[in-house]
């Protein structure tokens, strides 16, 4: 896999132009470089239990509290991901932006790292169901079942073992990595808070707006003039 270093702000405009002009790439952003690329199902204290079971009793409580009743399979383990279910799904973004904003907005002692993924190998959701999948590993364009899902422009991979990492033997396709420094994190997530990426644009809700202010007020010394709603909100 290609690694690459980012060296500065401006550098990761160059790091960027290469994919301007091509709706294909897709984008993950993780705070920590050495982890590899699994779905929480998969994990270490997630992969005791099926994933399937989990998901099984999650519908039976969900629809409570779901407006929609009409939800296909997919649409509801998109919206089960989207809330913390462990699933055999990893988030990918269509915005790279997104994906760097994720890299770095946790972890602040460790370098994270955005990975690009390049295929053309997307699953048949309209003819096979999310655990009858005979790829390891597919691309899957959602639906946008939640605020959240749509404000990250969000994308999947779909597992079929969810404890084996993404790597580009299996994913049948091309995998770049780039490496963000500890020390460019805080600078790159003001740099993009600037650019409209931040806790309240990718959490529409009041998790989001709750997380925006605390970070905001955790870098008070940053702003150059006083707290007040018109800075908080540009």
């Amino acid at each position: 896999m290609k690694e690459t270093k980012l060296e500065s702000l401006d550098h990761l405009h160059q790091i960027l132009e290469k994919f301007r002009k091509s709706s294909f790439y897709k984008f993950r952003g993780q705070s920590d470089k050495d982890w590899s690329l699994t779905p929480k199902a998969g994990r270490q204290g997630f992969n005791q239990v099926s994933d399937q079971d989990i998901f099984y009793h999650w519908k039976r409580r969900a629809i409570s509290y779901l407006n929609n009743t009409n939800y296909n399979e997919w649409e509801l383990l998109s919206i089960a991901q989207h809330t913390g279910l462990p699933t055999r799904l990893l988030d990918w973004t269509h915005t790279p932006l997104v994906a760097f904003f994720f890299a770095a907005s946790e972890n602040p002692e460790k370098d994270g790292a955005v990975f690009i993924y390049l295929t053309n190998y997307f699953v048949k959701h309209k003819e096979k169901e999310p655990f009858d999948l005979s790829t390891k590993i597919s691309m899957y364009q959602p639906t946008t079942s939640s605020t959240r899902l749509a404000n990250q422009y969000g994308y999947f991979t779909v597992h079929k073992d969810p404890e084996e990492p993404m790597t580009e033997k299996n994913s049948k396709g091309t995998l770049e990595k780039i490496i963000i420094p500890a020390g460019l994190k805080s600078d790159l997530i003001h740099l993009l808070n600037q650019y409209g990426v931040n806790y309240l644009s990718l959490f529409p809700d009041l998790e989001g707006l709750s997380k925006h202010l605390s970070w905001f007020s955790e870098n008070y010394k940053f702003w150059s003039t006083n707290f007040n709603e018109e800075e908080i909100e540009s």
